[in-house]
């Protein structure tokens, strides 16, 4: 986004990385969230979005791994170092793909059932890693379709 640009970022489950382009740049790792964000650009401001999987930001977060450069061809590149690519997907990210690709609700007990999973502590680390509970984040991605 560059000067005078407007662009809300929509609450569809993902999570996204923002690079904030001014005369001190900087980082935010956003989990999912439920509101909207709203983004302004001016001539000091430019924002570079990075869209990422729902789990990707609690990932990074949990394991404490920061990107260290504020120049965008440089965070593109950390990005797509072994480091990072090292983060792979788990049992929370097929929770969480199931839920963005069902049209109607699953039950947590549904999902245990259908992976096998005998975790009673499913729900606990997806609020962790993504901020959200089983229901918030299934309500947020059937209210987005």
């Amino acid at each position: 986004m560059q000067n005078g640009e407007i662009y809300t970022l929509p609450s569809d489950g993902y999570s996204y990385i923002l690079l904030k382009s001014e005369k001190k740049n900087s980082i935010h790792y956003l989990k999912p969230f439920i509101s909207p964000l709203l983004l302004k650009s001016n001539k000091k401001v430019t924002y570079y979005i990075i869209k990422c999987r729902p789990t990707y930001v609690g990932y990074l977060q949990q394991q404490q791994i920061v990107l260290k450069s504020l120049k965008p061809n440089d965070v593109l590149r950390q990005l797509s170092s072994a480091k990072f690519k090292a983060i792979t997907p788990t049992l929370l990210d097929n929770l969480i793909i199931e839920l963005l690709y069902k049209s109607k609700a699953i039950t947590l007990t549904e999902f245990k059932k259908k992976y096998q999973c005998k975790n009673n502590n499913l729900e606990l680390f997806l609020k962790k890693t993504i901020g959200l509970t089983f229901l918030q984040y299934q309500s947020l991605l059937l209210n987005s379709t």
